[in-house]
């Protein structure tokens, strides 16, 4: 009877965290992009927008439903509906190839257009969403793959997730010690750690799903820092990005 009654609040609070923290992750990705996307021609936009493309609202269209998706299903969870979980969990299997596709040439246009942060070379920026997508489709089909796993299930689908605030939090106006690479970075990044205190508060260690998801998204996030300037890098981004041109 003790160890049930333990489960009990364990559960409570893994509920609570996936939830709320999917909501506030929500939150940001509107936030980010309402002046340049989501509220286009109601508040001012940012200087230097360009106007979007079919190939932007596309995008636009796959992820902000992905990440409806995601807060739904968090919700499900929270409300302890399973079955429609799972039921809805199918749409992923559908939705991520054509995610990984449009991620990509929207990447590669992104430099024609120098979408970008202004402070960054848009051949040099290119390393951020080009190299985010492979490791977003790792830890999304390592989620998948682990779907009958709940703990591994949710701690990877969670951390595939931070790699979608960068976007959103690097367009927000943020005071100049927060721009670059601490907004696309550092600030998302908090998402992990605020993961790693939840492994730590509730089960008194690190699960090896966020250890290791959180490795692979931060040794990503460091080698991106590494090269995004090296010749080799500028080389291949400006063959790549010729690909659309």
């Amino acid at each position: 009877m003790a160890t049930l009654a333990s489960r009990h609040p364990a559960a409570h609070a893994d509920r609570w965290f996936f939830s709320s923290t999917a909501l506030l992750m929500l939150g940001l990705v509107f936030i980010g992009f309402a002046p340049s996307y989501y509220l286009s021609g109601i508040v001012e936009p940012p200087p230097g927008l360009k106007p979007a493309t079919t190939l932007v609202h596309v995008h636009a269209l796959l992820f902000s439903g992905w990440m409806l998706l995601f807060v739904l299903q968090t919700q499900l969870v929270a409300w302890r509906r399973t079955d429609l979980h799972r039921l809805l969990g199918m749409i992923g299997f559908v939705m991520l190839p054509a995610m990984i596709v449009i991620a990509t040439v929207s990447a590669l246009h992104s430099v024609h257009r120098a979408a970008g942060p202004p402070m960054i070379p848009p051949l040099t920026f290119l390393a951020v969403p080009l190299l985010d997508i492979p490791v977003f489709a790792l830890l999304i089909g390592g989620a998948l793959a682990n779907r009958r796993t709940p703990q591994m299930h949710k701690r990877l689908m969670f951390i595939a997730m931070i790699g979608m605030m960068s976007p959103a939090i690097g367009r927000m106006p943020l005071p100049p010690p927060f721009v670059g690479p601490v907004a696309i970075f550092v600030l998302p990044d908090l998402f992990l750690f605020a993961l790693v205190l939840f492994d730590l508060m509730t089960m008194g260690r690190v699960h090896r799903a966020t250890l290791w998801g959180g490795l692979l998204l931060v040794s990503s996030q460091i080698l991106r820092v590494l090269i995004w300037e090296t010749e080799s890098w500028l080389a291949f981004a400006r063959w790549a990005s010729g690909l659309v041109a």
